[in-house]
């Protein structure tokens, strides 16, 4: 064979070789790419039904402790336990009304006193539970209603359901999750429907409740899946076809491997990618600034700036959010200690602290710390327990809470009212200050039933002689009224955004 032929026929075969190679390392790479992504996000789904079945069963066991509460009241006269019930509306942040029935005649109810109206029993699933899509005075304002019998007897506990639904979105971080009771299906956003996804209906998942009659159900669908490939394993699949390239075995165990949401937290953690965003907070007196909230923010090297809501979750579950949140309050020491001066006299910091760090007495050492490097214009130190997790009251939690307060550390409920942010913590702890969701600020100046949460909040904290802060105040309208109201301090994009630190000591330098 000719030198030339030969070098040709060499050339094409090692061509086919490498091609066939690239082919080999691409499809096994993207064979694996696939089977972890679908691994991954069915774990994060069964995650996040489980999660929304667990908070639907707590407002669930809310409304049955609700229930017990008026028990005794059944078949007294209604003008006679009408405080009682409407006490107990005022106590729930969940519940909407009570009512009470003697066999199918609704006698007496929270919101109007002696009243008529008869339940049709088979509207409800299991005679426990029914989702309502609205009434004659909200026609459009979804309520779940939680029933009760005792005998010929039965209490019914009407719960908004919007903020179900809200918990359900907030939990959706993959696909949306909808909430079946017997042929109604709800989800976020949507007009409730009788569509049922079928039992065998391709990516289908559901978490029933053993306690209630309901069940979170979801689908998946491959686009799904393709878009967390493309989120998360992107730069996985470019590696993979440079591996194929190369044919290099070092090169394709060196810089293929496919890293799980988890690592890259980790990896973002190491690199100091989670920084702090300060809002302000003004007094609700002189609507002067007086402190600021340290919020979290991932400066992603690729993906740029993302929004707490897409990793805090992932974090918490994994555990990292320990370390993610004393690094935040380490890099915010760092960057105010040297401009101790510029704050106001009183300034006060917040942060916050997810259930889990209240048992991890480093966050003692932690505050400590962080108050001494203020001794020049002492500040005082805000901890504001988050609500997507139960906090565990015991004598763990009780002692690392007194050693937080032999410092002047202040503890804050955030976003009370909604997810567990619930009335157990103000009886079983020494509670600082209540913060109104911005959710329930967002009604002020509306008839919907939400904004009348607000008074009631209000009126608790006065009774309890606790500091508020109102979150998410946007217009006047809302300042005015809680002002007027007394309320403690407030904070929203009308006094300003999360901004980065430097912006925010711009706005206090003298």
């Amino acid at each position: 064979m000719p030198f030339n032929t030969l070098k040709t026929h060499q050339f094409k075969v090692r061509l086919f070789s490498a091609i066939a190679v690239s082919l080999g390392c691409i499809l096994f790479g993207s064979a694996i790419i696939l089977w972890q992504t679908v691994s991954n996000t069915q774990q994060e789904t069964w995650t996040q039904l489980r999660n929304a079945q667990q908070r639907i069963d707590s407002s669930l066991d809310n409304a049955h402790q609700v229930a017990l509460a008026v028990r005794e009241s059944l078949g007294k006269p209604c003008n006679d336990i009408v405080p009682l019930l409407r006490t107990q509306v005022a106590i729930s942040p969940d519940v909407r009304s009570i009512l009470l029935a003697h066999g199918n005649n609704i006698y007496c109810s929270s919101l109007y006193g002696p009243y008529q109206e008869r339940i049709n029993i088979d509207n409800y699933t299991k005679g426990q539970l029914f989702l309502m899509k609205g009434n004659w005075v909200k026609v459009d304002q979804p309520i779940v209603i939680y029933r009760d019998v005792v005998g010929n007897d039965s209490i019914t506990v009407r719960i908004y359901g919007y903020l179900l639904l809200s918990e359900l979105n907030n939990l959706s971080t993959n696909t949306p999750l909808s909430l079946v009771v017997g042929k109604q299906r709800w989800q976020a956003g949507k007009t409730p429907t009788d569509q049922l996804f079928p039992l065998e209906t391709p990516g289908y998942m559901e978490q029933p409740s053993t306690r209630y009659p309901f069940r979170i159900v979801t689908r998946l669908y491959p686009a799904d899946y393709i878009d967390n490939i493309w989120r998360f394993s992107k730069f996985s699949l470019i590696a993979w076809a440079l591996l194929g390239l190369v044919s290099g075995i070092w090169a394709f165990r060196k810089s293929g491997r496919m890293h799980s949401p988890e690592q890259e937290l980790r990896g973002a953690l190491d690199h100091q990618e989670f920084i702090p965003y300060i809002q302000p907070v003004v007094s609700g007196d002189h609507t002067q600034l007086t402190g600021c909230e340290v919020l979290m923010r991932w400066q992603h090297p690729r993906q740029g700036m993302i929004s707490p809501d897409r990793f805090i979750p992932m974090a918490e579950h994994s555990g990292l959010i320990i370390p993610m949140t004393r690094n935040l309050i380490t890099q915010v020491r760092e960057q105010f200690a040297p401009c101790v001066q510029q704050l106001p006299r009183n300034f006060h910091f917040g942060f916050n602290i997810c259930a889990a760090h209240f048992r991890d007495f480093s966050l003692v050492e932690d505050c400590c710390e962080f108050i001494a490097s203020f001794r020049e214009n002492p500040i005082k130190l805000v901890l504001e327990l988050t609500e997507r997790e139960l906090l565990v009251v015991d004598d763990v939690t009780h002692r690392l809470i007194a050693e937080l307060h032999k410092l002047g550390v202040l503890i804050a409920i955030d976003d009370f009212g909604t997810g567990n942010s619930s009335l157990s913590y103000l009886q079983n702890l020494r509670i600082d200050i209540l913060k109104i969701d911005k959710s329930f600020v967002s009604m002020i100046g509306t008839d919907a039933i939400p904004a009348h949460l607000v008074d009631n909040v209000i009126d608790l904290a006065t009774r309890l002689d606790l500091k508020l802060v109102a979150e998410g105040v946007e217009n006047e309208e809302q300042s005015a009224y809680l002002r007027a109201r007394k309320v403690t301090y407030l904070q929203g994009y009308l006094y300003g955004r999360p901004m980065p630190v430097k912006e925010f000591l711009s706005l206090v330098s003298p």
